[in-house]
């Protein structure tokens, strides 16, 4: 009897802090919806976390897309354990051995034939800009020289085309080349580079990169693009992509048994540890109540 009376309170205490404890972290997540007596809600349900599940997902969202998941965080996590190279030579890889062809990656039907004009336009426009500022009468001239320079060296014809002369034709004829860029080169020059264009892009990618450059410059290229694309455009991209509101509404529709498995499977050593000491407790306030 003696033993009794020193065991049952010891085991009633550490039973009554096991059970609490263990009750508390169920209601956690327990029930998972509203309970009703007619019109009348059952305190304490749904549960915390399903009673907060918006309010945590607006908590998650912030942080990940404030703190944890952003530009400086990216380029941190780029420049460790040689990732960013890792992907680099990847892409380069990719791109060298690639079989596909450029027309593979544009749209279809009539986008397709908008992207390929203004291509077309975009490269047309930048080749007349430049050409109208080239010296005709000195292209002509020199082309002249070293096409017909026999021709207008001889002494007859030299009786006739004196340097004079000749400048003057010159002249009249870069004025001529000058004057059909200003009025006809950009679509002369567009129709030639949609020509060119849509044979390239159906060559494979990897005849093109071949004709113009090798692996360590491919490399080299996508390093400087990736470089200059998170220095400059990282905080511009994690802004419109929304990291944040993702990860809210991510939350915001999991099944509450998914979301309480995942929290679980982070927490669920922390939290028996925290139902044991409530046992542990318990059989120390059994213990207590012994000697008063």
């Amino acid at each position: 009897m003696e033993i009794l009376r020193i065991v049952v309170p010891i085991l009633v205490g550490a039973t009554i802090g096991y059970c609490t404890n263990y009750l508390a972290i169920k209601m956690l997540f327990r029930p998972r919806k509203a309970i009703f007596i007619g019109n009348w809600q059952l305190p304490f349900t749904p549960g915390i976390i399903p009673k907060n599940q918006k309010r945590i997902a607006a908590a998650v969202g912030r942080a990940v897309g404030g703190h944890l998941l952003n530009s400086d965080a990216i380029k941190e996590g780029l420049g460790r354990n040689g990732t960013k190279e890792k992907m680099v030579k990847e892409l380069a890889a990719y791109i060298c051995e690639s079989e596909s062809c450029i027309r593979e990656f544009f749209p279809e039907g009539e986008r397709h034939d908008a992207v390929v004009d203004k291509v077309g336009e975009i490269l047309s426009k930048a080749v007349v800009e430049r050409a109208k500022q080239a010296d005709f009468k000195s292209i002509v001239a020199k082309i002249g020289e070293e096409t017909a320079g026999e021709i207008l060296n001889n002494k007859m014809v030299a009786l006739v085309l004196n340097e004079e002369r000749k400048d003057a034709i010159f002249e009249k004829i870069g004025q001529a080349v000058q004057k059909y860029i200003n009025d006809n080169g950009e679509q002369a020059v567009k129709s030639a580079v949609i020509k060119n264009f849509t044979e390239l892009e159906e060559k494979p990618i990897k005849e093109l990169v071949a004709a113009g450059i090798d692996r360590e410059g491919m490399e080299r290229l996508i390093l400087s693009l990736v470089d200059h694309a998170v220095l400059h455009y990282g905080p511009t991209l994690m802004q419109n992509i929304d990291i944040s509101g993702i990860v809210r509404q991510r939350v915001e529709d999991m099944d509450m048994a998914e979301l309480e498995e995942l929290i679980l499977s982070v927490m669920k050593t922390e939290l028996q540890a925290v139902i044991n000491l409530g046992a542990l407790l318990g059989a120390v306030i059994g213990i207590i109540n012994i000697f008063i």
